[in-house]
């Protein structure tokens, strides 16, 4: 029996391989196939794929964030829904949830990317055998290749996620003297610190590389790297402790306009003294993914690190973007 894979990018080709490989060590007889790896040159990619879907019982479509409605996703899904009924499509969830599902992937009965979801999928694809593995059997079989598979579709969705996981802005050469930016220097770090050691995630901040004020005259294109690195992040962060003019707002602006989740730690959003402009103050009635966290929720740095590591599987896990709700 053939089992079609369909995949989209990158992160789906690298996590469709190891699952090819681990249906192939599982299930004697099944020949797992992908479009793009088993047309040999010269061969009619077309005929090709109509043909394996005429001898194909059972479909799945590996799925990423980034690609739930990619072209070639839905096209290939569109070609085995032709043989609906003679054939069963599971959209693999590598990552998130089933829920996540939009028509016309939400018609099939999906499954996530986790033990109980891959075990699942495997007890489907066996009841889809004409000589079925015995459960025991097959609990066995799938305990052996889990742990490489795990591994390889972990490795496999990092190669869509950009480099850096949080773009950390704060204030820098807005405040008056060192006596004022050293010491949020060091309240900033203990979120850097946090979000790395205890949240296991990349941050960038440019706080960092700067000890004191006498040093903007050195940074020289600084400018130029922050615009680079929120370029490559995933998530955007902003610490605004009073109404400062500071490119940290700048930077919050470029991070909406990419469609970066962003959450603001701001102080008290009741007196003008620590007030967001307007304008940024109304983000999250219109945008989706976009959060102002005032000082009623938070009362020191070590809160605000407790709360992002807190809710960093939720918050920084999932690679959403920020939508206008207009």
């Amino acid at each position: 029996m053939k089992i079609f894979i369909s995949w989209s990018g990158d992160a789906s080709k690298a996590a469709a391989l190891a699952l090819r490989q681990a249906i192939g060590d599982v299930f004697a007889g099944v020949e797992p196939w992908m479009s793009a790896e088993d047309i040999k040159p010269g061969q009619q990619w077309f005929g090709e794929l109509m043909e394996t879907l005429q001898e194909t019982r059972f479909a799945i479509a590996c799925l990423t964030r980034g690609n739930l409605s990619a072209p070639w996703v839905m096209f290939e899904a569109g070609a085995v829904s032709c043989h609906f009924g003679e054939l069963k499509l599971a959209p693999l969830l590598l990552e998130g949830d089933v829920k996540e599902l939009t028509d016309p992937m939400a018609r099939f009965n999906g499954t996530r990317f986790d033990r109980a979801g891959v075990q699942a999928l495997f007890e489907s694809i066996n009841e889809s055998l004409g000589s079925p593995l015995k459960k025991k059997v097959l609990e066995a079989a799938l305990g052996t290749v889990w742990p490489d598979l795990e591994k390889a579709v972990g490795a496999a969705l990092r190669l869509d996620r950009p480099p850096v996981d949080v773009f950390l802005s704060v204030p820098m050469a807005a405040f008056d003297s060192d006596a004022q930016y050293q010491p949020f220097r060091a309240e900033a770090m203990k979120v850097v610190r946090a979000l790395r050691e205890q949240a296991g995630l990349t941050v960038f901040c440019a706080l960092e590389k700067i000890e004191s004020l006498a040093q903007f005259d050195t940074y020289g294109d600084g400018a130029r790297e922050d615009i680079e690195m929120l370029g490559r992040s995933a998530n955007f962060v902003m610490l605004y402790p009073q109404k400062l003019p500071t490119s940290a707002l700048f930077e919050a602006g470029y991070a909406l306009a990419r469609g970066l989740p962003c959450r603001f730690f701001v102080r008290d959003q009741g007196q003008d003294a620590f007030r967001l402009p307007f304008l940024m103050r109304k983000l999250p009635e219109v945008f989706t993914h976009v959060s102002i966290i005032d000082d009623s929720e938070w009362k020191t740095y070590d809160d605000i690190a407790a709360r992002l590591v807190k809710n960093a599987p939720a918050w920084f896990g999932k690679r959403l973007r920020a939508r206008f709700e207009g």
